[in-house]
Order: structure tokens, then C-alpha cells, then sequence
């Protein structure tokens, strides 16, 4: 008896989450806490709407947040193309490392990917917020970042890759923020890739703080961390974004994260 062939159709996924993580030390002894976040938002198989808000909470004397917002879309258009929209937001961000303080009024990222029914998909940035309308700040000095929109103006992997194997401008802005395993890259290169193929970089250039501009997406200082900005990983398939990751070291080590979106989903068989 003949296999019956299989239907093809799309598995969605897409998920947002405003806030999560883990403390590794508090008070210089190592420890291994997981911090509850804020509620996320993420899609069945089949697509659907997903919302969920919070007034915002607080965990030990180390991290404060506000509001937050993790919603996850996936409609199917007309032509036969998958849409998946995700939105992750967080509001009054304070995260503290005696007797250091990062804080960020709003940190926000809304994704958009297109998947049609052959080729790669176009997944954008629609919206970026860092800091809003009070800004970002480390020990009450503010933080600027100078960053392009180039996810929603290459959307696709093919179109961000053929950029950065073309154009020389394109190439140099990246090279302070993407991981190479293989060293310096060379112009011409293709992007360089990580276990299971992915490609690790921001779209943040330079960050800005007490007067003094530094290259790369990563602000470090004594006693509190680093503070990481932009973060992309991607594939053909796929683009995760973290608005902020901290890695805070000294008194208390924590790895979290404020505003990710991944809208990632895929095509079987």
C-alpha cells in the first residue's frame, strides 16, 4: 500500500518575553536561583493571538520592572504566506549591583516575519525602543546608542548576507559586535556562522556614556557588569532579538534579559 502523501503546511512559532533569567551569585558565593519573570506570550502550531500584560513585580532587592506586554500574532494571508507578528516590552527597568544601578524607562521590540510558500522569509524590525521617553541610564549618567534599522531594511538572510559580502561600509560596522569563532573577518567573507549555523551580532555600533563614545554594542563597568544592547541571532530561517542583556558580575552574578522577540517559524515536510 502507497504512503498517503503528506499535507504541507506551516508550523508557527513566535514568542515574546519581556523579562528572564537567572542569578549565579549573590554576595560572592555562587548560587543558582531562576528568576520568575514577567508573563510571555507564545503561538500553538496552528497560529493564532496570543496576549499577556502585567502591572510588573520585583524579585529580591536586585530587579524592578514596570508594566510589561509579550504578544504573539500568526494569520495566514491571502497568497498563501504565513504572518507572525511579536511584540515584548517592558517598562521602569532597575536592575540593581551594589552599589551600582542600571535603569531604562522603556525597552521595547515588536518583529514582523513574512514566510511565503517557497524561499527565505522577510523578518523586520517594525518598532525599537531604547529607553523611551526617560532614557537609559548607569549610575544616573545617561546612555546613548547610535544603531541602524538594517533588519527591517535587509530582511531577509540572503539580502543582509549579500550586504555584508558587497558593501564595505556594511561590512566595517559590524565587525566590532559579531561573533567570529575563526578570527578577524575579511571583506568578502560571508557572515560568519556558530554551532547549528546561526550568526550572533547587534545592530548597535557605538554606545555612548559619560562623554565618551565606545564602539560595539557593550558597555562594562567595574562592579556592576556588562551591559548588552541589540543582540541578533539568526539564521535563514530565523531572527531573535534581545533589546538589553545584562551579565552582571561583582557582588551579585546575573544573566538576564529585557525585551526578546523570536518570530521564528517553518515550513513541512
Amino acid at each position: 500500500m502507497a504512503n498517503k502523501p503528506v499535507e504541507r503546511r506551516f508550523i508557527f512559532h513566535g514568542s515574546a518575553m519581556p523579562f528572564g533569567g537567572r542569578i549565579t551569585k549573590r554576595a560572592g558565593k555562587e548560587t543558582h536561583q531562576t528568576i520568575p519573570g514577567a508573563p510571555a506570550s507564545s503561538l500553538s502550531v496552528a497560529g493564532g493571538k496570543h496576549r499577556a500584560t502585567s502591572r510588573g513585580s520585583s524579585f529580591q532587592d536586585v530587579f524592578r520592572w514596570g508594566a510589561t506586554l509579550a504578544h504573539s500574532e500568526g494569520e495566514h494571508l491571502a497568497d498563501g504566506s504565513k504572518l507572525t507578528t511579536v511584540t515584548s516590552s517592558v517598562a521602569d527597568v532597575y536592575a540593581l549591583n551594589k552599589p551600582h544601578v542600571f535603569e531604562a524607562g522603556e525597552l521595547k521590540v515588536t518583529l514582523v516575519a513574512e514566510h511565503p510558500p517557497a524561499g527565505q522569509p522577510a523578518i523586520a524590525t517594525k518598532e525599537i525602543v531604547f529607553g523611551g521617553d526617560t532614557g537609559m541610564m548607569l549610575e544616573g549618567s545617561p546612555i546613548e546608542l547610535k544603531f541602524d534599522n538594517d533588519l527591517a531594511e535587509f530582511p531577509t538572510f540572503e539580502a543582509f548576507e549579500n550586504a555584508y559580502m558587497t558593501n564595505k561600509a556594511f561590512f566595517d560596522k559590524y565587525q566590532a559586535s559579531i561573533t567570529n569563532p575563526s578570527g578577524p573577518a575579511k571583506f568578502g567573507d560571508p557572515l560568519p556562522r556558530l554551532s547549528g549555523g546561526r550568526v550572533h551580532l547587534s545592530f548597535v555600533q557605538r554606545v555612548r556614556y559619560k562623554k565618551k563614545w565606545r564602539d560595539g554594542n557593550v558597555l562594562s563597568f567595574k562592579g556592576f557588569g556588562s551591559i548588552h544592547f541589540g543582540e541578533v541571532i539568526m539564521t535563514e530561517n530565523n531572527r531573535r532579538v534581545t533589546m538589553v542583556r545584562l551579565a552582571m558580575g561583582s557582588d551579585t552574578g546575573a544573566d538576564v534579559t529585557f525585551s526578546e522577540s523570536d518570530p521564528n517559524g517553518s515550513w513541512i515536510p
